[in-house]
């Protein structure tokens, strides 16, 4: 395991000390505790309150709408389709995503002290030879980069260009014309990531929310390539940092003062195998290419016991800035009381006891995803993989009309999902 911890304790995401967390609570001395742990959470979910829906047929299309265990139910109701379109003034009309600027932008920037803005000067002139639609060298973005490396301009160059070389290596500069996103975009919806953007904080920031305990990522490490995970979590990344954009632009409000809240609320044992920390490091690394220093705080909110206990034993490995910026409580009531210390409960979503709930959902899914701790639906991820080797061709999830496939009743949106159940599917995909 020391060799997870030193690949991991060398990344400054944000989210790094997640992944050594997660390793930690896979040790002997929390073996016991954890399984104890896993079975009261076994009867506090069955025990929940379900959700309720109007009843509706079986449509042809989608199959079975009324039945959660089918990826139909998610994407009749939208979930998650919503996800980076919430910020507009009128969220959920506007369906268009927010796309990625692949030239310079005149982004706001945040007051700058005089070592600051000679670094960023000095940085721009050490990147001029960038030119090519998506090496953006605006001064927002540099800046973002020269904070991600403590003010190093050396350091910071040299990740800008990694970060560019890692966009080049998977063509996210033609993400909008020559992905298939009918797969990475609409397809998953609603299980890839299961959260979104939900408003803006009590000091102006932008809030992001996760269900990080029901992800279910070890489900779909077992049953989707790599290849393909990453793919869908780059273009969750690169349409977040597009509706932040889009947001800094008509606000006028700087990037970095955004809070990421993670709910923890459904972890179990599966989430602390070492190949799956190894995994989910590797896209912790991947994000913080894409989307470096936007964060001012990080909410872990309804942590099991056990996290909490290895937060306290790993935080003092983390940089001081990073610990500083995280926050862990346990229990709901805590956990209310941590958000409501940094945004209004008109954002909160009702589940947790704020005010936020759309059309009569507490769970927020049409913005958070699908709802709940169940893996996800089978036939959600037989159907990805589908689309994924078709090219995109998916009469599923296709209009009549040949438009948005959520313009009528299909809807879909992200998450990640589940428990172990089949092997990996050996086909091998064309993921472009």
């Amino acid at each position: 395991m020391a060799p997870i911890f030193r690949e991991l304790i060398t990344s400054n995401s944000l989210l790094t000390f997640i992944v050594i967390a997660l390793s930690l609570l896979s040790l002997h001395h929390v073996w016991q505790g954890l399984l104890a742990w896993k079975k009261s959470a076994s009867h506090r979910r069955d025990a929940g309150n379900v959700f309720q829906i109007p009843t509706s047929h079986e449509n042809p299309i989608l199959g079975d709408t009324t039945d959660p265990s089918h990826a139909a139910y998610a994407w009749s109701r939208q979930q998650g389709r919503f996800k980076h379109t919430s910020l507009r003034q009128e969220p959920f009309a506007d369906a268009k995503r927010p796309a990625y600027s692949l030239v310079n932008l005149d982004l706001p920037l945040p007051p700058l002290c005089p070592k600051e803005c000679a670094g960023l000067e000095e940085f721009s002139i050490r990147v001029q030879d960038l030119k090519e639609p998506g090496e953006r060298t605006d001064s927002a973005t540099l800046l973002r980069f020269l904070r991600a490396r403590k003010g190093n301009v050396e350091a910071a160059e040299a990740y800008l260009r990694q970060a560019l070389h890692y966009r080049a290596e998977l063509d996210i500069h033609r993400m909008e014309t020559h992905w298939n996103l009918k797969a990475y975009d609409d397809c998953f919806a609603p299980w890839w990531a299961r959260g979104g953007i939900i408003g803006h904080s009590l000091e102006g920031g932008i809030v992001g929310f996760e269900k990080f305990g029901t992800c279910c990522f070890p489900q779909l490490l077992q049953q989707l390539p790599f290849a393909v995970l990453q793919k869908l979590d780059a273009v969750h990344m690169v349409r977040t940092l597009a509706a932040f954009e889009e947001d800094s632009m008509r606000r006028r409000v700087p990037l970095g003062n955004a809070i990421l809240i993670l709910d923890l609320h459904g972890l179990g044992f599966e989430d602390c195998n070492p190949q799956v920390a190894r995994a989910y490091g590797k896209l912790v690394k991947y994000r913080d290419m894409l989307m470096p220093n936007t964060l001012k705080h990080v909410l872990l909110i309804r942590a099991p016991r056990v996290f909490s206990i290895a937060w306290g034993m790993v935080k003092n490995l983390l940089d001081p800035v990073t610990r500083d910026k995280v926050e862990v409580v346990s229990g709901n009531a805590k956990s209310l009381a941590l958000l409501q210390k940094y945004i209004s409960n008109d954002i909160i979503p009702a589940y947790l006891g704020g005010k936020m709930c759309i059309d009569g959902d507490p769970e927020c899914s049409k913005i958070l995803g699908a709802s709940g701790a169940n893996q996800v639906p089978q036939d959600a991820i037989d159907r990805l993989l589908e689309v994924v080797r078709n090219g995109g061709e998916d009469p599923l999830i296709q209009t009549r009309d040949g438009g948005d496939p959520f313009a009528e009743e299909a809807g879909c949106f992200s998450a990640c999902c589940g428990l172990y159940r089949r092997d990996r599917k050996s086909t091998r995909l064309n993921s472009s």
